[in-house]
């Protein structure tokens, strides 16, 4: 999963939207963007999206 991938499932243009949508701040989603959305965190949105954008498996078992 990448910050694009959030973006486009909540329909914002940018990390400032996507941020107020997921209740995060805009550090955060630009942190993520740079090293990668976190495992855990990865599984969590996955989990509040319903499967419709998929954590990175290699990942959650890394």
């Amino acid at each position: 999963m990448q910050v694009k991938d959030l973006r486009d499932f909540y329909g914002v243009k940018n990390n400032s939207q996507l941020a107020k949508e997921i209740k995060r701040g805009r550090s955060t989603i630009h942190g993520w963007e740079v090293d990668g959305i976190p495992p855990k965190t990865q599984a969590a949105l996955e989990l509040l999206t319903k499967g419709k954008v998929k954590a990175d498996r290699k990942q959650l078992c890394a």
